[in-house]
C-alpha cells in the first residue's frame, strides 16, 4: 500500500503529528523548573516554524539547540513577564476580594491591560526564536508586530487559550491536552506569522547579504532595519495611489 511508504504524504503527515507531540512533551518537561519557561517556549516556536517551513530534521536536537542558544535572553524576558503576571494576579485578587470594585471601570480597565499584555506576549518568543536582538529591541519588535498584525495576534491568543478552556470544562481530554496544549497553538501561530517573518527576513538579507545566517546560527539580525523597510514599502504604496 503506497500510503504506508515512508515518503508518502500520509506518513509525512503522521511524522509531523509525532513531531508536534514530541515538542509539546519537551516543552512541558522544560517548563517544570519554571525559570526555564521562556527558553522552553522559544525553542517550541523555533521548532514549530521549522515544521511549517518543512525544515525539520531531528526535532529533539533542534529543540535543545534553540533552548541553549536563547536561554539567557529568553530567561530574562520571562522574568520580566513574571513580574507583570504577579502584578496582574495581585490586582485581580485585590479586586475579587473587594466586591464593590469587581464590576467597576477599574476591573475592566485591568482586563483590557491584561489583554494587551497577552497580545504582545504572544509574539515575544516567536520573535526571540528567529531574530537576534537586544531585549529592548525584541520587546519593541513584539509590540510593533502584534499591533501591526492585530487580528492574527488576537487569533493566536484565543487559540492558545482554547486547550486550557477545554481542559477546565472537560477533564476527559487530559491526554490530548498533554499532547498539544502548547505546541498545537504554537504551530497554528507559526502558520500565521511565517509569511510576514519571511518577508522581513528576505528584505533584510537583500540589503545585508553579509548577515546571511549559517546552519549553526539561523538568527536574522537587527529588527529596526526590517521594520524600516516594511514602513518604507507601505509609504511608497500609499504615495503611488
Amino acid at each position: 500500500m503506497k500510503f504506508l511508504h515512508m515518503d508518502s504524504p500520509f506518513m509525512n503527515f503522521l511524522s509531523k503529528i509525532a513531531d508536534v507531540i514530541i515538542i509539546n512533551l519537551l516543552t512541558i518537561l522544560m517548563c517544570i523548573p519554571v525559570i526555564t519557561v521562556g527558553a522552553a517556549f522559544t525553542a517550541m516556536h523555533y521548532c514549530c516554524l521549522k515544521i511549517i517551513r518543512g525544515e525539520e530534521s531531528s526535532i529533539t536536537k533542534q529543540y535543545f539547540h534553540s533552548f541553549k542558544d536563547n536561554f539567557k535572553q529568553s530567561t530574562i524576558i520571562w522574568i520580566i513577564m513574571m513580574i507583570f503576571i504577579a502584578f496582574f494576579g495581585f490586582d485581580f485578587l485585590f479586586l475579587y476580594s473587594n466586591t464593590s470594585l469587581t464590576g467597576s471601570y477599574v476591573f475592566w480597565g485591568l482586563v483590557l491591560v491584561v489583554a494587551v499584555f497577552l497580545i504582545i506576549g504572544s509574539m515575544v518568543y516567536p520573535i526571540q526564536a528567529k531574530f537576534a536582538n537586544p531585549i529592548p529591541k525584541t520587546l519593541k519588535f513584539a509590540f510593533v508586530y502584534s499591533f501591526r498584525h492585530l487580528f492574527s495576534s488576537i487569533l493566536i491568543v484565543i487559540v492558545s487559550l482554547i486547550p486550557f478552556a477545554g481542559m477546565y470544562f472537560f477533564m476527559g481530554i487530559f491526554p490530548l491536552f498533554l499532547s498539544i496544549c502548547f505546541s498545537g497553538p504554537a504551530l497554528f501561530a507559526a502558520l500565521l506569522y511565517n509569511k510576514q517573518f519571511k518577508k522581513l527576513e528576505d528584505k533584510y538579507l537583500e540589503a545585508h547579504p553579509e548577515d546571511i545566517p549559517s546552519a549553526q546560527d539561523e538568527h536574522i539580525f537587527d529588527d529596526e532595519a526590517e521594520i524600516a523597510a516594511e514602513a518604507a514599502d507601505a509609504e511608497a504604496a500609499k504615495n503611488s495611489r
